[in-house]
């Protein structure tokens, strides 16, 4: 065996200087040890299986293609870990297939900063290099080294990466397993004809009577219940709101499901019937109750497929997307969806079932609301104090306060329809600012926070309403989004034959149970368990 000193040092050297930048300026522990020995066995695997191309020509562009892949994978992975403090991940796939172009763009705008550009300028000049001045291979075998014993060696090494677990710090396998994970979730999603106006419930009745209806359900992003006035937080983030504070029924102990968007709305609009094997949505089941729907969105309506939310959406009667914006960050603000309640709350229909999809407080937080909403801009009150810090805290609240305005402005005109209605609002995640850890974002895969999970999830209803339907309200409840079709089922006087009642957040029926969140976490032993850690 020969090892050619300068090719060996360029495929060396970047896996060195990937891992002194995650021990410098990451939130460096064991796993960084972890990827560090997995990028040693994942190049004897390549070096390995490169000897055994005999073709010297073929060897060479596939020694420079696996050199670009492996210093790209490098460069992602120290990347990934260096904004989130979480090694890259199989969901992590997943979500950036349901990304969209303005959302890279905001993404950036957000979190690269100097220190990653220079990693990013070292390994670029490093690859280019490689180009221009390494013509051999980095391990030349002996011609007598057995094929059988390379074939032998590699599978010994995946073997081993796997049973100690240190394969999943590996780029090609998450890349591989999720984008696999993520084409059988959009093949699953085809297949179950959610966009097909009725769905799969059986013995659908509305129990309410004959009088005009409109009920209302606001789906928020991204925002945690922690920094709104109307949960305690030291700022007055909800103004309106809280001056309405009595016309409101706000729950105090709801987290959601999941932390990221698709997770979470997966579990909290759609009905699984294991026994029949088929999934529904909260809009056939209205469409079967004999509603009209209406879904309003400010998001956009496709990723690089069809994301699951606009595959919902088009199982109602009428369905608006307002965010069109393929380049650049600049989106509109969520106001725009107000015209198009006015158009739904007019429409003649005597029962009417309308969504409303906010981009709300979605990073890039200071892009979310106008000029007029810049309320705070001292600085706040954080465990991580710092100019940027401040900055950002100061922009989500702000977002927050715009937020207010526009909740606020639709109770308002609902309010003045004198119908039976409601204005339920959720957040389909929460959003770490600062608050428990020096983060911003809400990737909960290795470290979660409750503000991650923890959101807003209050009521209004008209007189109207009150005057004939009753339900039994607890505000400290502990409750998760995973059983929200049973509550808005219940709250909107709609029955069906798998209807469970206890857990409606608002039947007196209602039993608690395990709060599970990302990869099967307890939420409530998790963080009790993190609370007696810290005391």
């Amino acid at each position: 065996m020969k090892i050619n000193l300068k090719p060996f040092l360029f495929w060396i050297v970047p896996v060195w200087i990937c891992f002194l930048f995650e021990l410098l300026f990451a939130d460096f522990r064991w796993y960084n040890f972890q990827n560090l020995v997995e990028h040693f066995v994942y190049l004897s695997c390549i070096w390995l299986a490169l000897s055994m191309i005999k073709i010297q020509k073929a060897k060479a562009i596939l020694t420079s293609l696996a050199f670009t892949f492996f210093i790209y994978g490098l460069w992602f992975e120290t990347s990934f870990f260096y904004l989130f403090s979480t090694y890259f991940s199989a969901s992590s796939i997943f979500i950036f297939f349901e990304t969209n172009t303005a959302e890279i763009s905001e993404f950036l705008n957000l979190y690269v900063d100097i220190k990653l550009l220079i990693l990013s300028g070292l390994l670029l000049v490093i690859l280019i290099s490689y180009f221009i001045k390494i013509k051999k291979p980095a391990l030349v075998l002996s011609k007598n080294f057995p094929f059988s014993l390379k074939i032998g060696l590699i599978i010994i090494f995946v073997v081993g990466l796997k049973w100690s677990g240190y394969i999943v710090a590996n780029f090609p396998f998450q890349v591989l397993k999720g984008t696999l994970s993520y084409v059988y979730e959009t093949y699953k999603f085809s297949d179950l004809n959610l966009d097909q106006r009725f769905g799969h419930f059986e013995k659908v009745t509305f129990k309410g009577n004959t009088e005009s209806h409109t009920f209302v359900l606001l789906i928020g992003e991204s925002t945690t219940r922690r920094q709104m006035g109307i949960y305690g937080y030291e700022r007055e983030t909800t103004p309106l709101l809280s001056k309405m504070k009595e016309e409101l029924l706000i729950y105090n102990d709801v987290i959601s499901s999941e932390s990221h968007t698709i997770e979470s709305l997966e579990d909290a609009l759609i009905f699984k019937d294991f026994q029949n094997k088929t999934e529904s949505s909260i809009i056939q089941l209205m469409n079967q109750a004999g509603f009209k729907t209406f879904w309003l969105s400010n998001q956009m309506p496709i990723g690089m497929y069809e994301t699951f939310l606009t595959k919902v959406s088009k199982a109602s009667d009428h369905y608006i997307y307002t965010n069109t914006t393929r380049w650049g960050s600049v989106t509109p603000f969520d106001e725009v969806l107000l015209p198009h309640l006015d158009k739904a709350l007019e429409d003649e229909a005597s029962k009417k079932f309308i969504v409303i999809n906010f981009l709300a407080t979605h990073s890039n937080y200071n892009l979310r609301y106008p000029d007029q909403f810049k309320k705070f801009q001292d600085n706040p009150k954080t465990p991580f104090p710092s100019k940027e810090n401040f900055e950002l805290i100061n922009h989500y609240n702000n977002s927050i306060v715009y937020l207010d305005f526009l909740i606020h402005s639709i109770i308002e005109k609902v309010k003045a329809k004198d119908d039976k209605s409601y204005v339920l609002y959720f957040s389909d995640h929460g959003e770490e600012v600062f608050f428990e850890r020096e983060f911003v974002g809400h990737v909960s895969s290795d470290i979660p926070t409750k503000s991650m999970f923890e959101i807003p999830f209050f009521l209004w209803t008209s007189p109207e309403f009150d005057s004939d339907y009753n339900f039994e309200f607890k505000p400290d409840r502990p409750y998760s989004l995973s059983s929200f079709i049973h509550s808005l089922s219940d709250l909107s006087q709609i029955d069906f034959s798998k209807l469970e009642t206890q857990k409606s957040i608002f039947s007196e029926d209602f039993k608690p149970k395990k709060r599970l969140i990302s990869n099967g976490i307890d939420f409530d032993l998790y963080f009790e368990r993190q609370k007696d850690s810290m005391n």
